[in-house]
């Protein structure tokens, strides 16, 4: 059994660059065969990003942390069962992520995204810019708490982790086309909310 310690995460926190290849297929074939070590190179390409995933829908350090490292060891004993030809390694985890959330939502019952969007954003050092940042984050916190779940899962996948339509519409099980439409809704009716405020 693997085990990945999480002192990773709080070392290197939710700001930190990460490495990203533009092709990893080589070591997503290297794992489906068995090495460890190539997963170990997925694990910390992605590992920031499927916390960062996590802990905007839980907003939970603990229950992200648990959600994280439940994901990479499902994705590691679920390997086998991966097959590029439906959909990437990235889309995979995000899945794989998105269930456990669920999973755990469902337990629960009640969750809460209140605060933290953007919190790895740096802020510059005058004084009334750290001020108006941080009230046009917290217009955007409020914002995004009248989303639904399914709403602000959207926006995250989209806007905070860059996923392309393509990608989205495989962790969350819709068309792209459908996506697309509804992220569009979304962003208008964030606009909406937050016309003139900031």
């Amino acid at each position: 059994m693997l085990h990945f310690p999480f002192s990773h995460v709080l070392l290197c926190g939710a700001g930190r660059m990460i490495f990203m290849p533009d092709d990893y297929s080589a070591l997503v074939r290297k794992a489906i065969a068995g090495d460890k070590e190539a997963f170990g190179e997925l694990y910390g390409i992605f590992l920031d990003r499927i916390y960062r995933f996590t802990y905007y829908l839980m907003r939970d350090e603990f229950a992200a942390e648990d959600a994280t490292q439940n994901t990479f060891l499902k994705a590691w004993n679920n390997l086998q069962n991966f097959s590029p030809d439906k959909g990437t390694f990235q889309s995979y985890l995000f899945t794989i992520a998105r269930n456990l959330v669920i999973d755990s939502q469902r337990k629960k019952k009640e969750y809460s995204l209140e605060e933290g969007y953007g919190s790895d954003v740096q802020t510059g050092e005058n004084p009334e810019e750290r001020i108006w940042q941080d009230e046009a984050k917290k217009k955007v916190h409020e914002a995004m708490d009248g989303l639904d779940g399914d709403e602000r899962e959207l926006v995250i996948l989209r806007f905070f982790e860059e996923m392309h339509f393509d990608e989205i519409s495989e962790v969350v099980g819709k068309e792209p086309g459908t996506i697309r439409v509804r992220i569009h809704r979304i962003m208008q009716k964030l606009r909406t909310k937050l016309e003139g405020q900031i």
